[in-house]
């Protein structure tokens, strides 16, 4: 006896890649299609442009879905399906979309645990200007931050701690070499079980990270076809990936700039504390070591306010 498919059915997933006009869906059932052998459990999905921009808001979305994203998908045949809803979002990461004139948004990620910011000792050299602007969007969404300091291996003396002053006002700081392997047992505990978003420049061994934590979950994946989605993974756009331990990851490309939006410059150092509890004091800031970041993140607030 031949059991024949229901024409459609809703079911939830989360979005895994995102494409021009369609994105990749991974599904929480799989056995979406409603009979006795599993689905495909990732499928290639459009979106009903209508139903999931919101035409009020005051800031477009470049892409209305996210990496991450809880959407509900009608299926349609055997293969694809279209998003009919996006779920609320607990919180997400989000930057001014760069080369986009207006109020554009890029959002990076939704729905996360933590937000893994990795750096590097050196090549390129560690510097908190991105760190900075990564840390101030994971404070103002409220998702737990970590900053993993690679390339370990290249410090010149053991005593080399660049980032003391993140340290030191409560951020989880991780030094790791992929080189050897050093330090990245720690960091897998931390993210065990969680859904993670990677970012950082280009060059600090984000890359070699992922694999040396994720081995053969994150070796499967190759170059992707950003028209069709088919084809393999790429770091060019944003990827979840399905971990071990239940845990998920999102894979950034490396970037260059990260465009704060709707932060205010008046009280940016309210985002910097050790600067906000000097000022408190009535203690001088200008000789901290973030002071210089502040300003530069400040000026640029200002600018784009104009």
């Amino acid at each position: 006896m031949t059991t024949s498919l229901p024409k459609s059915l809703t079911h939830a997933g989360v979005v895994s890649e995102v494409y021009p006009k369609m994105c990749n869906v991974l599904f929480d059932d799989e056995t979406a299609n409603g009979v006795d052998k599993p689905s495909v459990k990732k499928r290639l999905c459009t979106y009903r442009r209508a139903q999931v921009f919101d035409r009020e808001a005051e800031w477009r979305e470049r892409s209305p879905v996210a990496p991450g994203d809880r959407v509900m998908v009608t299926i349609l045949g055997s293969k694809d399906g279209v998003i009919e809803e996006i779920l609320p979002r607990k919180n997400c990461i989000q930057r001014r979309a760069p080369g986009r004139e207006g109020k554009v948004l890029h959002t990076l990620a939704a729905n996360l645990d933590f937000m893994v910011i990795v750096a590097s000792l050196r090549e390129p050299d560690f510097s908190p200007g991105l760190i900075d602007r990564f840390l101030i969007a994971a404070i103002e969404a409220e998702i737990a931050p970590a900053l993993v300091i690679n390339k370990m291996d290249l410090a010149k003396d053991q005593s080399e701690k660049p980032w003391q002053v993140y340290e030191d006002f409560g951020v989880r700081c991780y030094p790791i070499s992929t080189q050897n392997s050093s330090g990245i047992e720690v960091v897998q505990n931390l993210i065990r079980g969680k859904t993670s978003v990677f970012c950082g420049h280009s060059g600090v061994g984000k890359t070699s990270l992922l694999q040396n934590l994720f081995g053969e979950a994150f070796g499967k994946i190759g170059k992707v076809n950003t028209s069709t989605g088919k084809g393999k993974h790429t770091t060019t756009v944003s990827t979840l990936i399905e971990g071990p331990d239940q845990s998920r990851f999102i894979d950034t490309p490396g970037i260059k700039e990260f465009g704060l939006y709707k932060i205010d410059p008046k009280i940016l150092i309210q985002y910097f504390p050790e600067l906000y509890q000097a000022s408190q004091k009535g203690l001088p800031i200008e000789d901290l070591p973030r002071y210089e970041s502040y300003l530069r993140i400040k000026t640029a607030l200002q600018e784009e306010g104009r």
